[in-house]
């Protein structure tokens, strides 16, 4: 049926050619990372990331499960752990990734929000706090302890708090000196402290 330049099949509608042709779980996904960065947990409503992905609300339900399952894998999707931790990669070359991927861009000067804001706007519900624990530990500290040894596993949680310290105050803050600097100026002094923390 076609109803405003959206063809409706199956529960869910898609994009006429010409329109965002995205999958649609990729237009959920996209829209969830937005509304989380955006809106506490409890403010999200799976109704508003359909009508904005121009989904059906039940298509939402069968490709997540729930707003917490869509949740989890927006988290997933917002960082790309895949990408820092994929092999081979030496120490230097994962925390180089790391830095990379963390201070890509600062979100405030575009008006966007990042995966930060993901993480900032969710750790305060219980519900959201147990899977950003979770996926932490799992996708993120464990991986980093096997790759510089469990002997430095107090170093290497040093240095992930440096990171996520630095990019919370520059993106999420806007605190200054760091908020101005250059991407690569401050990959660079990110990436020196980090090493030096884990050398």
């Amino acid at each position: 049926m076609l109803t405003g330049g959206i063809v409706k099949r199956r529960g869910q509608m898609e994009m006429k050619p010409g329109h965002d042709e995205r999958p649609a779980r990729q237009r959920i996904l996209d829209v969830a990372i937005s509304r989380f960065s955006c809106q506490t947990f409890s403010e999200v409503s799976l109704r508003d990331i359909a009508r904005d992905a121009q989904v059906d609300v039940a298509y939402v339900h069968r490709a997540f499960g729930s707003k917490v399952g869509l949740f989890r894998q927006a988290l997933e999707a917002g960082f790309d752990f895949d990408a820092v931790f994929a092999e081979p990669v030496t120490r230097e070359g994962v925390i180089r990734r790391l830095c990379e991927q963390m201070t890509a861009r600062n979100p405030r000067t575009n008006g966007e929000a990042g995966p930060i804001d993901l993480v900032l706007r969710s750790c305060t519900n219980a519900e959201t706090r147990d899977i950003l624990r979770e996926l932490s530990i799992a996708r993120f500290h464990e991986p980093m302890i096997a790759k510089f040894g469990g002997e430095m596993t107090m170093r290497v949680m040093l240095a992930i708090s440096l990171l996520f310290g630095t990019v919370t105050q520059r993106n999420a803050l806007g605190i200054e000196p760091l908020a101005s600097t250059p991407d690569e100026e401050l990959r660079a002094a990110v990436y020196d402290a980090m090493m030096r923390l884990l050398a």
